[in-house]
């Protein structure tokens, strides 16, 4: 299971998606299965906000405002896991 799929807010699940790549409407909605609904709800609202951009080609990518977003949210999970590896680690041996 992908972190986004364990995530609530829609708006965070297509920032996720797009880390991967530039995707469209289409391809977005496909990988997330949500409501068309929700999606241009959140679409509407990330764009507007200026955490993604649309691309010539019709196509979503992030802009610098999220990846500094998704940094100040995600690094701080970084110690956690690393103490989840040595919890893991420990507990086997």
């Amino acid at each position: 299971m992908k972190i986004r799929d364990m995530l609530v807010l829609p708006a965070a699940k297509i920032l996720l998606v797009l880390v991967e790549g530039p995707k469209n409407d289409k391809e977005i909605l496909s990988i997330l299965q949500m409501s068309s609904t929700t999606y241009y709800e959140n679409i509407t609202w990330l764009l507007a906000h200026g955490f993604i951009q649309k691309t010539a080609d019709e196509r979503y990518i992030l802009t610098d405002k999220a990846k500094k977003q998704l940094v100040t949210v995600f690094l701080p999970l970084l110690t956690y896991i690393e103490k989840l590896k040595e919890i893991t680690t420990v507990s086997v041996t």
